[in-house]
């Protein structure tokens, strides 16, 4: 396979990596890879103990898209239905999954690589980050479904203007789009957020993310307030001290 997608998982902050693993070709998405990150997104998606998704590239990029050099085999005529869907059956998961799935966009993040960043809930980039879909550069069509998403993010002129234009954007111009939440100095500082995530009441993440995906029912929302998570939140306020959530 060329390159891979694998998951680390800290049993310690909650915290789970989704990397993306191809850096001689800058992290690029063979149709393999699509396959995994499919993969390890839904083995993550059951796994209670994870509480924040943190997805990555290796070697200080994020990711550079399809890879191109699979085109000439998967992306001829009507063989790029099969593509699409395929990438998209990964793309779909994100929004499905109840913890918080967030982009941690270092370097380049081109094409298909905004495509997975758009997917994710919240968007954390380094200042370092550049964004471009090049899609009207090689004469492809950019996917129904990532399109759409990035229209979600963005509005529609901005997403056609990016189409458009082809043009690079630095992390603090995708902010004030609205394709990047939030810009970091470094990496570190990512980490540190998403720790920070990774303390709170899980249930209570999970509701807001099934509520505004229009999946949340009467009787989890009732649930959450006879939980123990916030029983808890109760007494730390009532004490003064942080809460110490578990999930339960």
């Amino acid at each position: 396979m060329q390159g891979n997608v694998f998951a680390e998982v800290d049993a310690g902050t909650k915290v789970a990596t989704v990397w993306i693993d191809n850096p001689e070709r800058v992290n690029a998405m063979s149709i393999q890879m699509w396959e995994r990150l499919s993969e390890v997104l839904g083995a993550l998606a059951q796994d209670r103990d994870v509480w924040v998704v943190a997805i990555r590239g290796v070697n200080g990029n994020f990711c550079a898209g399809a890879d191109l050099s699979e085109f000439g085999d998967y992306r001829q005529g009507a063989d790029t239905l099969v593509y699409d869907q395929r990438t998209e059956a990964a793309l779909l998961i994100p929004r499905q999954m109840p913890m918080p799935v967030v982009a941690v966009v270092e370097g380049y993040c081109l094409g298909g690589g905004v495509s997975i960043a758009a997917a994710c809930d919240i968007v954390y980039a380094v200042d370092d980050a550049k964004f471009q879909i090049p899609a009207a550069k090689v004469g492809t069509a950019y996917p129904d479904g990532a399109l759409h998403r990035l229209r979600d993010r963005v509005g529609y002129a901005n997403a056609l203007e990016l189409i458009a234009t082809a043009r690079r954007v630095a992390a603090g111009d995708a902010v004030a789009l609205g394709l990047v939440t939030q810009a970091f100095a470094s990496s570190d500082e990512v980490l540190a957020q998403l720790l920070r995530i990774a303390t709170l009441a899980p249930r209570s993440i999970a509701a807001a993310k099934a509520s505004m995906n229009g999946r949340i029912t009467e009787d989890e929302r009732v649930a959450i307030f006879s939980s123990q998570d916030y029983q808890e939140g109760l007494r730390a306020f009532a004490e003064r001290r942080s809460p110490r959530f578990t999930g339960l």
